[in-house]
């Protein structure tokens, strides 16, 4: 059996990474699985028929295969046309595909998100128009007959992509996968503080980590707010950068953050609390997880993802997460147990939680247990496993 994954390859981006992970744990089975790169950069310089004549061209390349399957991120087929041309141009992407009689595999990481609630009687408007587009263009293809299958990653997006018009024998859900290590909680106190100390940090230190590439919807600004209110000895960790293609002005507000604070309250060194690694290796990661006493995933309120490898890197430190009571969130945390959980955007609730967190209660220690089990359960060698179960029975049923 022949797959091939289409998706950002070699670039830093996380359907990049997702895609790496999949394709290395599928090949360790010793089943054959290529990829064939979406070159995202290139197709926002294409006019609107050179971005056809490009879509033509990858699915000519795929017939070959015996299973295709897409990584799917709304950017991917933007080029410089709005989410209405993406929605157009992946539509004329999968018609091209559709010929060819392959079972086709879709995994969408990102909810459509003009299905959540617009404001006002334009957006309301813009609502309808992208809900009917979706519709036509995209849902009333995910049928069996067309041999296309959609994956998500959570039972509320399932919902939601079968409210939007997907037949339901279409929609599978599988996991994300997660980069799991079950050495990263082996450090002792006495490590953690020499580590803690060569990087500059106090004794009394205790050290809140965000991880990922640094986006507006991640909730930095609720996160430095609750830093004002904790107390001197409370460290955040900025671990990551902004996303090389996205348009995000993240870091500038939490620069813009520190920098207010510098100034109106000097006293309280909120500045000196506050540190920014930029990109980092997965070692690096790592070592920045051992020192690491509480992960911090505090979403900003209406966040339409389906999952988060940032949660994941979160969960696979070893230590306790507090995350935004959002939709995606909120269903892991009902599965397993293995979150704290706040109201999104208010930062004095998450302040409150962290300095109610005992670092050695009964509580703390089940949640992380909870949380290195999802881990384990959803590492890249499970993850890929259904996946491969997954190929093999749409193969069977074209043969």
């Amino acid at each position: 059996m022949k797959i091939v994954q289409v998706s950002t390859w070699d670039v830093p981006c996380g359907i990049a990474a997702y895609t790496k992970a999949l394709r290395s744990a599928i090949q360790k089975v010793s089943v054959n699985c290529d990829v064939l790169p979406i070159e995202e950069s290139r197709m926002k310089y294409m006019t609107s028929d050179e971005i056809k004549e490009y879509l033509k061209f990858i699915a000519e390349k795929l017939s070959g295969y015996d299973v295709i399957h897409i990584q799917h991120e709304f950017s991917f087929f933007t080029g410089s046309y709005g989410l209405v041309g993406s929605i157009q141009y992946f539509h004329y992407f999968l018609k091209a595909l559709i010929k060819y009689k392959k079972p086709i595999v879709v995994t969408f990481h990102t909810e459509p998100y003009f299905f959540q609630n617009f404001s006002g009687f334009k957006g309301l408007i813009t609502k309808k128009i992208l809900r009917a587009w979706w519709q036509y263009y995209i849902a009333k293809l995910f049928t069996a007959k067309n041999k296309l299958t959609a994956i998500v990653h959570t039972k509320t997006t399932r919902r939601i992509f079968l409210d939007s018009g997907f037949a339901k024998e279409t929609v599978h859900i599988l996991k994300q996968g997660v980069t799991f290590s079950p050495d990263t909680q082996s450090i002792d106190d006495h490590e953690k503080l020499l580590i803690k100390k060569q990087m500059g940090f106090p004794d009394d230190a205790i050290i809140l980590s965000m991880f990922g590439f640094i986006s507006t919807y991640k909730g930095y600004l609720t996160a430095l707010n609750a830093m004002k209110v904790l107390p001197d000895n409370y460290y955040l960790l900025i671990i990551g950068s902004p996303h090389p293609n996205a348009e995000d002005a993240a870091l500038d507000k939490i620069i813009g953050f520190i920098e207010e604070e510098k100034t109106a309250e000097p006293t309280r060194n909120l500045y000196a609390r506050v540190k920014l690694t930029g990109y980092l290796s997965f070692d690096e990661v790592r070592y920045y997880q051992k020192i690491t006493d509480i992960s911090l995933s505090p979403y900003i309120g209406g966040t339409t993802i389906s999952s988060s490898a940032a949660l994941t890197w979160a969960l696979s430190s070893g230590k306790p997460v507090i995350a935004s009571k959002i939709p995606s969130f909120k269903e892991l945390n009902e599965e397993n147990n293995c979150l704290y959980l706040f109201t999104p955007d208010c930062a004095n609730e998450l302040a409150y939680t962290i300095q109610n967190m005992k670092l050695d209660s009964q509580k703390n220690t089940d949640i992380v247990i909870n949380g290195m089990k999802y881990c384990e359960m959803n590492q890249w060698s499970n993850v890929a496993k259904k996946h491969i179960d997954l190929y093999q029975k749409l193969s069977s049923s074209v043969s």
